[in-house]
């Protein structure tokens, strides 16, 4: 059996605190899935003394900020983030572009090729886009009612001038908004933007840890599962137990300990208490609305999201995330011949329109916004999948959103050969990210020029029109 040749013919850099456990692109070796806490931690920390954590949350000792702004009453924002860079050309399909083709050949019974067929060709076609010259990738059937209904926004070259082709720092350049800023831009929002009354849970990171965007000031759980966080299972246990942490949280922490982590434990025990006793009296979710989620990791954590929004205690923002797009090795085209993208696309797109039919009329408050840290390669590699890019698909939908397509001020590439590609391979940014995030401030949050100045600083905000 002939061995499968991996290309590289870039410059990829690896990071030296990358946790050995975590998934890596087979390509350059990096973590391609959110960082460790241990990681997190070391990076936060370096060699300091432990003590040097509070300074992680300097929110426990500021005082407090004025009453409320009424914008962003009843809002909420959730970003799904795609970790792994998914192939946005075998998502949103140019099919009407014979050099698509010549760079991404038709499948073939043997499994080369990856190209998505075009519609109306049988196994494997896309789903067409009418006078679009597009086409989803036919794994995701489960969006097309949102599109046809004009609330599936599509903006096909959003990404970033000066990406680096690396997971690590792509992802934080995503989630900091400014690569040289510490803490993430959600909780920068939180930050500068006043709740809109008395949240009970005003953000969480619906994952094993918490998303980069939401580290900061403001103190975000993460919330891998909510019928795994409660104290209920301990039975009669559970009334003492609680009695007896909140007793010690309320110690004087001098007294009890010389731990340098004693003022935080001190602090954070009683919100953490607080917080899971909200999630306990929400109850298990219950999908509404004949809305069906994938049975998987991802379908469960959109249900539990759905849920905690309808619950009505303040949910504001909220992240989620669905790894498995670093697509170098048999990526694969769609039908038959699919492979590891459509797999993923199919989990992807289920879980989102079972959220949005979950909550019914609730999406009027409620915009998705998917991220993802770059593209694929536009022609395939000698492994039958794709390599590092920069620009690629991103997808809004819910209140106000106004769907179609947003090519960026220069559009779509007339064609797809090299000679209009950056560097010969690549689609170029022509929405940048940080745009989109304005868009969603000021439109769906309402946030003032000062507090997008505060979210996203010395951004000069270029509207994308994803509003209507």
């Amino acid at each position: 059996m002939a061995l499968k040749k991996l290309r590289r013919d870039y410059p990829e850099p690896i990071p030296v605190d990358r946790d050995p456990k975590a998934p890596s692109c087979s390509c350059c070796g990096e973590s391609t899935e959110i960082l460790s806490r241990r990681t997190l931690l070391r990076r936060a920390v370096g060699s300091a003394a432990m003590a040097t954590m509070i300074s992680l949350f300097p929110g426990l000792l500021s005082s407090p900020r004025k009453a409320f702004a009424a914008n962003n009453a009843g809002k909420t924002l959730v970003v799904v983030f795609q970790r792994g860079g998914n192939d946005g050309l075998n998502t949103v399909v140019p099919y009407t572009d014979p050099e698509y083709y010549v760079m991404r050949p038709r499948p073939t019974v043997v499994g080369n090729g990856i190209g998505v067929l075009p519609p109306g060709s049988g196994d494997g076609s896309g789903l067409a886009l009418p006078g679009t010259g597009f086409a989803l990738h036919p794994s995701m059937q489960a969006l097309m009612p949102l599109y046809a209904n004009n609330q599936l926004a599509i903006v096909t070259r959003g990404g970033f001038v000066g990406s680096t082709l690396s997971h690590f720092t792509d992802q934080d350049t995503l989630e900091r908004g400014v690569f040289t800023l510490q803490d993430g831009w959600l909780n920068r929002y939180l930050q500068a933007v006043p709740g809109a009354g008395a949240a009970t849970i005003r953000a969480a990171s619906f994952s094993n840890d918490l998303a980069d965007s939401l580290r900061g000031a403001v103190l975000v759980p993460a919330v891998n599962n909510l019928r795994s966080l409660s104290f209920a299972r301990l039975g009669s246990s559970k009334a003492p137990l609680e009695s007896n942490l909140r007793a010690m949280y309320a110690q004087d922490p001098a007294s009890t300990t010389t731990n340098p982590f004693r003022n935080l434990v001190h602090a954070l025990g009683p919100d953490m208490l607080s917080r899971v006793a909200t999630i306990e009296a929400i109850g298990p979710a219950a999908p509404q609305n004949g809305a069906t989620y994938p049975a998987t990791g991802f379908g469960n954590q959109m249900r539990d999201l759905a849920h905690v929004i309808r619950s009505g205690v303040g949910l504001e923002v909220a992240t989620v995330d669905l790894g498995g797009w670093d697509t170098h090795e048999d990526q694969g085209g769609a039908g038959g011949f699919a492979q590891v993208q459509a797999s993923r696309l199919a989990d992807f797109a289920g879980g989102l329109r079972a959220f949005h039919d979950d909550l019914g009329p609730l999406m009027g408050n409620v915009v998705v916004m998917t991220a993802t840290e770059f593209g694929r390669t536009v022609k395939m590699n000698a492994s039958n999948g794709t390599d590092h890019a920069k620009a690629t698909v991103w997808f809004l939908f819910g209140g106000g959103v106004r769907g179609g397509f947003y090519h960026g001020a220069s559009g779509w590439v007339s064609s797809l050969i090299p000679a209009n590609l950056d560097q010969g391979r690549y689609i170029a940014p022509t929405v940048e990210f940080r745009d989109i995030y304005a868009d969603v401030l000021t439109r769906h949050f309402g946030a003032t020029t000062s507090e997008v100045a505060a979210v996203l600083p010395n951004h000069t905000h270029r509207p994308v029109g994803l509003f209507g």
